[in-house]
């Protein structure tokens, strides 16, 4: 393995559009000692109705060029290239979010496959307007990196990767959600791991029991609505727990990804375990320098 750097995830809904508490989160992460860090699209209020507004997306390219961090962008909650209803808007949004990227000197691109759908219709919406966005991120530099989620199998994911065919397209694997998937679905996630090794081009790393809630497949606004408090002590669900405080087999993992090259994100809820962030973050380092090289090294 070669990683370029070690990153965390800022939490649009703990931000909430608030520059000031982005400000403030990226001083922390910067004082920990991360190299990265994935803004989601939607971290503070810059696109309205699929497109960016110049004088707030100004504001955020001066605060996060004020850090000496590098960047990763997620999608922002919205974007769905299976929503017909509102085709044209996800289409600009999708385009917008590129735009992001290449404004604040990112080259990674997440987007969430989430559930494959019977419906012809839908999944060649998802793969006609994949096809279209893969030519306008490859003018870019930019490579848009497919994530699998727990409400679908990796195989799903890696095979649409496959179809798609384009170099600016890779995988995001997270897995967090590729281990409870595989506890829900059946498949073995390590199996999963070497399956999807030729795609895998960008990492998500969270922990949680692969104990999967049901409510999740149901209605994702009801899942949410779920106590994190309550899920927890029950040990359900996506709990983005610290690395090694569940049971992902991230040795395991990473011992597979030998040929892996690209950075890692951390996607534990960071606000939750302040005074542990930074044993967290030595822990995962340590770990990755047991299976190959960490390029960047910035802990003071």
């Amino acid at each position: 393995m070669r990683i370029k750097g070690i990153g965390i995830n800022a939490h649009p809904a703990r931000i909430d559009g608030e520059i000031k508490k982005l400000e403030k989160d990226l001083r922390f992460f910067q004082e920990i000692g991360y190299n990265y860090v994935e803004i989601p699209v939607d971290v503070i209020d810059v696109v309205y109705r699929g497109e960016l507004l110049p004088r707030r997306m100004r504001d955020l390219r001066t605060l996060l060029s004020s850090f000496d961090l590098k960047y990763t962008v997620h999608a922002p909650l919205a974007l769905d290239l299976r929503d017909q209803e509102n085709s044209q808007v996800q289409r600009e949004l999708f385009k917008a979010s590129l735009a992001f990227t290449v404004e604040i000197g990112a080259e990674i691109f997440v987007y969430h496959y989430g559930q494959s759908t019977q419906d012809p219709r839908l999944e060649d919406a998802l793969y006609q307007g994949m096809l279209e966005m893969a030519d306008y991120a490859g003018d870019r530099k930019i490579e848009i990196c497919v994530e699998n989620i727990e409400i679908d199998t990796v195989q799903n994911v890696v095979e649409f990767v496959e179809k798609v065919g384009r170099e600016s397209i890779g995988m995001t694997f997270d897995f967090g959600h590729g281990y409870l998937a595989a506890k829900y679905f059946g498949f073995d996630f390590l199996e999963s791991v070497r399956m999807a090794k030729p795609y895998i081009h960008h990492i998500h790393i969270s922990d949680n029991f692969g104990c999967f809630e049901p409510m999740r497949l149901v209605s994702y606004e009801q899942y949410k609505l779920i106590p994190y408090r309550k899920r927890l002590s029950l040990g359900k669900g996506d709990l983005h727990l610290p690395p090694g405080w569940g049971e992902v087999p991230l040795e395991g993992a990473l011992e597979l990804l030998d040929d892996y090259e690209g950075v890692l994100i951390l996607e534990y809820y960071h606000h939750r375990y302040r005074p542990e962030a930074r044993e967290i973050l030595e822990s995962v380092r340590a770990c990755v320098e047991r299976h190959g090289a960490l390029l960047e090294r910035n802990i003071e």
